[in-house]
């Protein structure tokens, strides 16, 4: 059974297309953490970690090795409300907005920011802002 539920989408664009080809070139796994979540009714994974090991899996024409992200990261998620999960990943992105990682078209239906629930920011290992207590 695969990790990635719904189509898989990403908040960060910015790639080192030396670092993707010279990863293509030499590996023969690409591995990338996902976390599968529900994101205004629709199911989704959001590629956390490894773009550029997904790139380079492209380029080399082979299925990446999907993991989940890591339990420390699980820990800071699981002490979020179903709701604050959701506004949490909706309103923290990277350098762009969601967009769908096959063909890099934006998600439409998440580019508004998710203002019913509290301000949240997680940074060296604790909440600077909002989170739990």
């Amino acid at each position: 059974m695969s990790i990635v539920k719904g189509q898989l989408i990403s908040s960060q664009r910015y790639l080192d297309q030396e670092k993707v080809a010279d990863k293509a070139s030499r590996f023969k796994r690409f591995i990338v953490s996902v976390y599968p979540i529900v994101l205004r009714g629709v199911q989704y994974t959001i590629l956390m970690d490894g773009h550029h090991n997904y790139a380079a899996a492209t380029l080399a024409g082979v299925e990446p090795d999907y993991r989940p992200v890591r339990k420390k990261v699980l820990r800071i998620l699981s002490d979020m409300s179903v709701a604050e999960r959701e506004a949490f990943f909706i309103n923290n992105i990277t350098d762009s907005h969601y967009y769908f990682v096959e063909t890099g078209e934006v998600v439409p239906e998440l580019v508004m920011p998710e203002t019913s629930c509290k301000l949240q920011c997680h940074a060296g290992n604790r909440w600077i802002l909002g989170g739990a207590a």
